[in-house]
């Protein structure tokens, strides 16, 4: 059977072709989309009548108590609310603190977003500039619950002071975008310098701006190796690990020669310690939970088994017998002659330890789910074993586990509030003080503080969450 002709269809260029993805999406007007979505049958019209009217009296009841409730409470302690028992005449220093932390967040947000519309342009794939209305609706539980805390101060510098925030958090991320490409590569290294000034300003250096400053310079150090053609394996990871501990020390005791007074991290207090030890628990936990996790799946035995007994030990045992034990028992491992530290650096040691330990059980995650191929193929290619971990592996099991890793720092922000238990002043523990005031005692105010602190941790676990979504949309996290 011959084959049929076939015909040319004329002028068929001129013929557009609309592909299904590319379909149009058709908007229904306000009243058949609630016709269809909300009264479609008889069934989903009663619910939708349940649910509405539940929905306007849990509603009416919310506006009536709002207006009932008695709010003094939280006007006579929102400074111990925010900041703790932090001085009257020191309060200059968060504030000043807080301004050279949102420029150093704008400006490397800028510079970064500035970047990556770089890369985009570069590789021909969409790319356009945030603007702003973007950045309210990413941040909008932040800003709207620091408007709400602000709104009980009883005097006028605290809403000047949170409109200049608001300006130099825009001003900055706008600078940061114009900034030079060349200083925009190193938009990292301004963004610590900025952080080590903010605790500086706050902190001074007789205790926490030295930690702060061998940390950054070790970090920076271990980075910056970390882009050397170094041996791989042990002996490349102990050189930038001597070289980055080395830096760090060198950096410490230069501070120690420099004296500049500050207000300790022990006197802090209420949200600005909940927030702050979640950051650096986040921030020191990482790095270890990602050493872990590659000690587990190593080959030698002594790694192997000295991450396998941290992790499961720390896993097995409740975050509040740990801080226990930070409090009464690991001062005695201490040299006698060594002053003890404070109880929130014991603290701390504990947190980044447990959220170390539940890091690197979710990195081990992400690291099996990278298939054994491109290790092999990147060895085969002549690539040693640090760079194929740092180039190939790390990135995609990063990738992969961004959801569960961004549920464990939610978990760690809130299990801040167990710092109470070895006397710390977090920001639940000042709701229990306020309602121990004897102006406040008896009069039934716990609801009252105990919503505000809601509200708080509320507002920065959404803001973490939502992060999360844009990150794993942006990155393609669960799509081919």
């Amino acid at each position: 059977m011959d084959n049929p002709q076939i015909t040319a269809i004329p002028h068929a260029e001129t013929v557009p072709i609309v592909e299904a993805s590319e379909a149009p999406s058709q908007k229904l007007p306000p009243g058949e989309w609630l016709k269809e979505n909300l009264f479609s049958t008889v069934g989903n019209t009663i619910l939708t009548i349940l649910v509405g009217a539940i929905a306007i009296l849990l509603l009416t009841a919310g506006l009536n108590w709002v207006i009932d409730a008695d709010f003094a409470i939280i006007r006579a302690n929102l400074r111990v609310f925010m900041i703790g028992q932090f001085p009257r005449d020191e309060l200059w220093r968060p504030w000043a603190s807080n301004y050279v932390l949102l420029l150093g967040w704008g400006l490397t947000a800028g510079a970064l977003a500035h970047n990556s519309y770089d890369t985009a342009i570069t590789q021909d794939l969409p790319a356009a500039k945030e603007p702003l209305r973007s950045l309210l609706r990413r941040f909008w539980a932040v800003i709207a619950v620091m408007i709400f805390f602000v709104s009980f101060a009883r005097t006028l510098p605290p809403y000047i002071g949170l409109a200049v925030a608001f300006l130099i958090a825009i001003a900055a991320r706008e600078i940061g975008w114009r900034l030079p490409a060349s200083i925009r590569a190193r938009a990292m290294y301004i963004g610590a310098a900025l952080f080590i000034i903010a605790l500086l300003i706050l902190a001074g250096t007789s205790n926490l701006g030295g930690l702060a400053l061998g940390a950054v310079a070790a970090a920076w150090a271990l980075s910056e190796l970390g882009r050397r053609d170094l041996p791989s394996g042990i002996t490349g990871l102990g050189i930038r690990a001597g070289v980055a501990l080395a830096v760090g020390g060198i950096v410490f005791f230069i501070q120690k020669a420099i004296p500049l007074e500050g207000f300790g991290w022990e006197d802090w207090g209420g949200l600005q310690i909940s927030l702050f030890t979640t950051v650096l628990g986040i921030t020191l936990g990482m790095p270890f939970g990602i050493l872990l996790a590659l000690g587990r799946k190593s080959d030698l035995p002594v790694f192997k088994t000295a991450s396998v007994i941290f992790i499961e030990f720390i896993r097995g045992v409740p975050l509040i017998s740990l801080l226990l034990f930070s409090n009464l028992l690991l001062p005695l491992f201490l040299p006698v002659d060594f002053d003890r530290p404070a109880d929130l650096t014991l603290a701390i040691i504990v947190i980044t330890g447990f959220s170390a330990a539940y890091i690197a059980e979710i990195v081990r995650g992400g690291l099996q789910a990278v298939p054994l191929g491109q290790t092999e193929a990147a060895q085969a290619s002549g690539m040693s074993a640090a760079s194929v971990q740092r180039l190939i592996v790390l990135p995609q099991a990063l990738r992969a586990v961004i959801p569960a890793m961004v549920g464990q720092f939610i978990s760690l922000f809130k299990d801040t509030s167990l710092l109470s238990i070895i006397g710390i002043l977090e920001f639940l523990r000042v709701s229990d003080t306020a309602n121990a005031q004897p102006e406040f005692v008896g009069k039934g105010l716990a609801n009252v503080t105990y919503l505000f602190v809601a509200i708080g941790y509320w507002a920065f676990a959404y803001t973490m969450s939502k992060e999360s979504r844009r990150l794993e949309l942006k990155l393609g996290v669960g799509t081919r």
